[in-house]
């Protein structure tokens, strides 16, 4: 198990500075955890939004439900203290336990609680679309505690190995001498995705999906602002997902079709992955660029083409890759 330590460094310089052990807290850190993530579920993962909180399950009660950005259900397991073998035999069987549920079962359990997040009903609608497909759910297990069992980890490396997606999250909590409190986060990410076994992901089937819809021409415009922009896009179960080159692993953006009076898109973006992957983007600018993105919202018409101007202008003037061919 990793035993994190942390220093601090007085004044403005670090040169001529000496480290001085940050001594740990004694805050009861499983005591708050949970209403920290369901405040901002950030602390744990980028590209989770939270659908459901302490939510019946056959006989028991998961802690949270999320959805990611590659359109998978996250099962968020959290326990007091050091997180081991079984903390993940309870979330393995959250997990099964939703996969077995028919289409639309899912959300009847959640839906009375999703009007206590924001944006209600546009989350609602999301979770509604994603769980009426006939296909197998797709379930990814994220374990948050204060420290990791070794066990745990070659648990995990193992069941990885098997496609089984299981990310670990640990916190501890540090004090400054008379100063603040921090809080620290070692995170053990699941395996490199891979397509489930027999379906094939393209971008063409989300396209054909959004032209039926009639969003067709936007759909395109935001593939194609995002490859001009040097990112990665990602074809998902119900969607696309754009991606930093560095690492596809991550999240940037989102783009969900849905049908309705002249179609709909659903846009997510992620003001703090820019910033963490672009050394020269600002959090906050990233924010203001991407207006109502920066929270996901469905929009159609006018006011979609609207957003994509701005999200276009942002990726044109902040994120843009110079090209390599050009003559210099």
């Amino acid at each position: 198990m990793a035993k994190l330590a942390a220093w601090s460094i007085d004044g403005p310089h670090a040169e001529g500075s000496v480290p001085k052990r940050v001594g740990r807290s004694h805050i009861g850190l499983e005591r708050y955890l949970e209403d920290w993530i369901a405040n901002d579920i950030t602390l744990i993962a980028e590209g989770l939004t939270l659908v459901g909180r302490q939510i019946s399950i056959d006989d028991g009660r998961l802690d949270l439900l999320a959805i990611d950005s590659q359109d998978r259900w996250v099962v968020i397991e959290i326990k007091p203290g050091v997180l081991d073998s079984g903390a993940l035999t309870q979330a393995l069987y959250y997990a099964s336990s939703i996969a077995r549920l028919g289409a639309g079962e899912l959300y009847e359990k959640i839906e009375d609680g999703l009007d206590n997040f924001r944006n209600s009903e546009q989350l609602s609608e999301r979770v509604r679309l994603l769980d009426s497909e006939e296909d197998e759910r797709e379930i990814a297990v994220l374990l948050v505690g204060a420290g990791i069992h070794p066990g745990l980890e070659r648990m995990n490396k193992f069941l990885g190995g098997f496609n089984v997606p299981i990310s670990v999250v640990s916190f501890e909590v540090f004090e400054l001498d008379g100063g603040p409190k921090l809080l620290i986060r070692e995170v053990i990410e699941e395996p490199a995705e891979q397509a489930p076994p027999g379906r094939k992901l393209r971008v063409e089937t989300i396209r054909s999906w959004a032209a039926d819809v009639g969003v067709g021409r936007q759909f395109d415009r935001f593939v194609k602002m995002a490859e001009n922009a040097g990112l990665a896009v990602q074809p998902q179960r119900a969607s696309v997902r754009i991606a930093p080159q560095a690492n596809r692993t991550r999240f940037l953006m989102y783009a969900q079709p849905r049908s309705g009076e002249g179609g709909e898109l659903y846009i997510q973006a992620g003001p703090k992955p820019f910033a963490e992957f672009f050394d020269h983007i600002d959090e906050k600018e990233a924010i203001d660029a991407m207006g109502e993105a920066a929270d996901g919202v469905y929009a159609g018409g006018e006011a979609l083409d609207t957003l994509l101007d701005r999200i276009e202008r942002f990726l044109t003037e902040k994120v843009k890759q110079p090209d390599r061919n050009a003559d210099s």
